[in-house]
């Protein structure tokens, strides 16, 4: 035992001073180098009586138990009929109701002629949505006829998702901290069990302005004390993200982690320093490899990591298991969710339904402005070019609605849905299927997503729980005290042996600790609704689930998923539910597989049409989900009014900066490629070489 201690330590030490040399030769100048819209298939109920098909092959259904859609009807639009239009205005048509299609609606809206008043509306814009509630797209939210709030999963707000909060900003009426948690920490499980709880980095590091506090160039050590403790703290500090997590994450003492085995995650160093985020030759080289490969055989992580914290990130961030998850997807959203600066995993969640809080005083601000109007249960399934009577008129394209039902005419067009959705769309349109752009959009995968939210009865009210924006529950009272340290759990693939959870990864909400709709006493006789505890569980790559059709028989598993992570038996699985609501989108979220960045597009295709989402530009602004949503949205938009020589408010803020630390070691690695590129395109860790020259040598 003795032995192997001092060998932990002595790696440590050595490590340390490493860093402290890298750390201090970029004090002394080192330059910095380089820099879906979802539909639920199902909600709640047991056998279906309508079903209506949208235009990425997902459903939704309204069953005889009664759990309905708040819809508009068809023809609903936000001011008069959508051809209503002045000569001189040009009609932009938004496709798709979610956060990149509002962002290019709303940004669309500030659009004037140069020199004009802010009274100048040289557009109109029409967003289309195939919904019947034409908003709020993959975050769209409903209630049920009891008047519970269900939605289709729950959605989280990073740190860096700078552009998302100053879309939130701009809400009138809307204050940010009134409708989003503070940063709550979050606890990561994996088929192990427990395996550590992420703090809230930033927060501990922040100034008097809440900015995060620079450290030392050589974080002082108590000598006296040789502690791993002691050495962790100020080594983190010199790493960089999220390697500072790794070792400061408070892990528990039954995880199968060792030290070493958390410190063999250095090895990654060398393929974050070589991969530049906005590089599409970084992209192009890393895209072709599988995130397993290059966790394993490239950055030689130890299978101990790899399996405990690596994989089951990779089960709930980019979705997938690391074989068919591509390399630059992973390292590009690790480096969003985790490695862009200190705290960069620290989140905050929406304190209600996202579509009630944000999404409904966002439509309305959009329509009250004249500009932008909104039109739900629209499926467009293709685009022509107009005819020569309408190039006359001012319109360029036409647009078929429900199959043909409508026609809609416009001079530009923005696709703000998935790439599944898009890919139906750009087959049936002569204008944009024959482009080589296009070419591979048939090769484009979804993931599907299962969220279960589950009405449970309360149990007695256990206070005092960390984490969220209220601290008591009325869960079971040993799911309350397993979920004490946050509301909030990330769980790996094949947890508790259950067949549909193979590749399923999940994450597990307490909604009376996030939620004030469902805060303990908020529900009580509250409109005739009965309180219950509220229990999310949110399943990613889940097409065994979605397969399923017996809503009760999908909360059973939900709920067998739950125990086997917590360790609890029984008292959960035998828990009283009192209603349940199933959402199943099959197939309708971005998949980020290897290659999959090669058939990512520019937000501009050809004149006139323009795209956005999360899954456009890949190798442009860095950043991730909403926050890749939101900026593309933006852009889009911008240029539209460039093409149209028209001023807009459209600025993108662009992603932060690299940390100190990774900018020496970018500055290394481009240095060490200049001179002599790796053999196999990507750096491997000192390690994972001997071991491949050894493993060639003994062949």
């Amino acid at each position: 035992m003795f032995p192997m201690r001092r060998l932990q330590l002595a790696f440590i030490s050595a490590l340390y001073i490493a860093c402290t040399i890298t750390k201090q030769c970029n004090a002394f100048g080192t330059s910095t180098i380089g820099a879906s819209s979802l539909r639920p298939t199902k909600v709640g109920g047991r056998v279906a009586d309508v079903e209506h098909s949208y235009y990425h092959g997902v459903t939704w259904q309204q069953s005889k138990r009664g759990h309905v859609l708040v819809t508009y009807s068809k023809k609903a639009t936000s001011e008069d009929d959508v051809e209503t239009r002045g000569n001189k205005v040009k009609r932009v048509v938004v496709v798709g109701g979610g956060w990149a299609g509002f962002c290019a609606a709303d940004a669309l809206a500030s659009a004037r002629t140069a020199g004009a008043s802010s009274d100048d509306t040289p557009i109109e814009v029409v967003l289309l949505d195939a919904s019947p509630r034409g908003k709020g797209g993959l975050a769209g939210g409903w209630r049920t006829p009891s008047g519970r709030p269900v939605e289709a999963g729950i959605h989280g707000f990073w740190r860096e998702y700078k552009n998302t909060f100053a879309v939130l900003e701009r809400l009138e009426g809307v204050e940010i901290d009134d409708i989003l948690t503070p940063y709550n920490p979050s606890v990561l499980y994996s088929k192990s069990g427990r395996v550590a709880l992420a703090p809230v980095l930033a927060e501990k590091k922040a100034g008097k302005n809440g900015e995060v506090e620079k450290m030392s160039a050589f974080p002082l050590i108590d000598p006296f004390n040789t502690s791993p403790d002691n050495l962790l703290q100020p080594l983190a500090d010199l790493l960089p993200p999220p390697l500072d997590v790794a070792i400061l994450s408070e892990f528990s003492p039954s995880t199968p982690l060792s030290v070493l085995d958390r410190l063999s995650g250095v090895g990654l160093l060398g393929a974050w320093a070589d991969f530049g985020q906005e590089d599409p030759k970084s992209w192009e080289r890393y895209d072709s490899v599988n995130a397993e490969d290059l966790f394993i055989k490239y950055a030689g992580v130890s299978r101990g990591l790899y399996d405990e914290l690596v994989s089951p990130l990779l089960h709930v961030l980019p979705m997938g298991p690391g074989y068919d998850i591509s390399a630059a997807a992973a390292l590009s959203c690790f480096h969003v969710f985790a490695l862009q600066s200190k705290g960069a995993f620290d989140v905050r969640w929406c304190r209600g339904s996202i579509a009630e809080r944000i999404f409904n005083p966002w439509a309305e601000q959009l329509m009250r402005s004249g500009k932008v109007k909104i039109k739900g249960g629209s499926k467009v399934t293709s685009i022509t070019e107009a005819s020569n009577e309408d190039v006359k008129s001012g319109s360029k394209f036409k647009l078929s609605i429900n199959e043909g039902e409508e026609i809609l005419e416009c001079d530009a067009v923005v696709l703000a849905v998935g790439g599944t959705a898009v890919n139906n769309i750009v087959a049936a349109s002569p204008p944009v299927s024959d482009l080589d752009v296009v070419a591979d959009f048939d090769k484009l995968r979804g993931v599907t997503c299962v969220a279960v939210r589950l009405f449970l009865k309360p149990d007695v009210i256990t206070s005092g729980l960390s984490g969220g924006q209220h601290d008591s529950t009325q869960l079971p009272q040993k799911v309350a005290e397993a979920m004490k340290d946050s509301p909030v759990l990330v769980c790996g693939a094949e947890i508790g042996a259950i067949p549909e959870l193979k590749e399923a990864g999940f994450c597990i909400y307490d909604l009376q600790r996030l939620h004030d709709e469902f805060k303990v006493g908020a529900q009580d006789n509250k409109d005739g609704i009965e309180e219950t505890a509220v229990l999310e569980i949110d399943f990613f790559r889940a097409d065994s689930l979605a397969d399923i059709e017996d809503d009760n028989e999908v909360a059973k598993i939900a709920l067998k998923a739950v125990a086997s992570v917590l360790n609890i038996g029984s008292e959960l699985t035998n828990a009283e539910i009192v209603d349940v609501a199933v959402v199943r989108a099959r197939k309708a979220v971005s998949h980020f597989a290897p290659k999959s960045a090669s058939y990512s597009p520019p937000v501009k295709i050809t004149d006139g049409v323009f795209m956005c989402g999360d899954w456009i530009d890949r190798s442009g602004h860095a950043s991730w989900s909403t926050e890749k949503a939101v900026v593309t949205g933006r852009q889009a938009a911008a240029a539209i009014a460039s093409d149209w020589k028209l001023s807009i408010e459209a600025d993108v803020i662009p992603a932060a900066p690299d940390t100190p630390q990774l900018s020496a070691l970018r500055q290394t690695a481009q240095l060490l490629r200049s001179v002599r590129p790796p053999p196999k395109e990507i750096p491997p860790s000192p390690w994972a070489f001997v071991k491949d020259v050894l493993d060639s040598r003994y062949q």
